[in-house]
């Protein structure tokens, strides 16, 4: 595994934990992780505006909405 691959892996591990925290764990895939870093080149927080590009593209419902807080 070179340098390259582990950032690449880190980016999707953040990814993947941020769409979890947020109740949004079963939206992610591979294809869109790959098209949506594309379009998230120049941001500070990139893992936070791909799990937010997720989010925005579905229609799934979070696990956290039948729970009353």
């Amino acid at each position: 595994m070179t340098i390259i691959d582990h950032k690449n892996t880190n980016l999707s591990s953040k990814v993947q934990e941020t769409l979890f925290v947020k109740g949004y764990s079963q939206i992610f895939n591979w294809e869109e992780y790959f098209y949506y870093k594309n379009q998230t080149s120049d941001k500070i927080f990139r893992a936070e505006a791909i799990a937010q590009m997720f989010i925005q593209n579905t229609s799934e419902i979070s696990d956290y909405a039948d729970y009353e807080f």
